[in-house]
């Protein structure tokens, strides 16, 4: 009986190299059977969750399990790495997860990394976003994959922490990130972002107030990050060289990832 559970397991996660978007809540007693733990520091790691008590107490943002990482007396050395995934154009180019961290004052910080080869910690090379410190409410991150579009790619949570305290990954997904006009408009969500590509100043409208925005080159390295309290904001590149970078717009929702290209 084994046997043929771990056949059908197979089975079930062989086509997620062809087929376009994956979502994967963690709702079971245990890490999923499609995704890598690699602990190479303190003996705690990552594992799935149904609640923790810090000083706010995490459910899941949804179902019944998540995936965490709870503080250790040593540092951790720890990834949590996807199933190997094929980033289509359109189809599979974008990323999005919700994090919360278990308190304010301990906060524990991730790097979202990237190997384009193998699921080993030697090969995640790349950073798509680095120091990410969500706060203690569930809240929604987006980024964009259509730099590895015609790639495969596997995605790690990364922590190298000493002592924090807990932070809770839930709602992994791959999507499309191309909106017809329609989708657009009813995605109240999406910042407009112009013109693009664009020569020396960016403009930024929101639904929300924007708390935060930032620019980052391909590898996922900061280049620059400005506090906003508005709607409504503008960001000098005149300084960036020509080519392409990731801005992330912060809101009260989510942080969202927008490609702009530097003329």
């Amino acid at each position: 009986m084994r046997k043929i559970y771990q056949f059908l397991m197979m089975a079930l996660l062989m086509p997620l190299s062809m087929s376009a978007q994956y979502l994967q809540s963690f709702d079971s007693d245990t890490v999923p059977a499609d995704w890598t733990i690699i602990n190479g520091g303190d003996s705690g790691t990552w594992e799935t969750w149904t609640t923790y008590s810090a000083s706010t107490t995490i459910l899941p943002h949804s179902g019944s399990h998540y995936l965490g990482l709870k503080y250790g007396s040593s540092a951790h050395d720890d990834y949590a790495v996807s199933p190997a995934i094929v980033v289509t154009a359109g189809v599979s180019d974008k990323l999005t997860f919700w994090s919360k961290n278990g308190g304010s004052s301990l906060a524990e910080v991730i790097d979202i990394k990237i190997s384009t080869t193998t699921p080993t910690a030697a090969a995640f090379t790349n950073t798509l976003a680095a120091a990410v410190k969500p706060p203690t409410v569930w809240t929604q991150y987006t980024y964009d994959l259509t730099p590895y579009v015609g790639q495969t790619i596997y995605i790690a949570f990364y922590s190298s922490t000493t002592d924090i305290w807990f932070i809770g990954i839930d709602d992994f997904e791959i999507s499309g990130s191309n909106l017809s006009v329609s989708d657009v408009n009813k995605d109240k969500h999406t910042a407009s972002v112009y013109p693009n590509p664009v020569q020396d100043v960016l403009h930024i409208k929101n639904k929300n107030q924007i708390s935060e925005i930032s620019i980052h080159d391909l590898t996922g390295k900061l280049l620059r990050k400005e506090n906003m309290n508005s709607e409504n904001g503008t960001v000098n590149v005149s300084g960036l060289s020509p080519g392409n970078y990731l801005l992330q717009v912060k809101d009260r929702e989510a942080v969202r990832s927008y490609k702009i290209i530097k003329k």
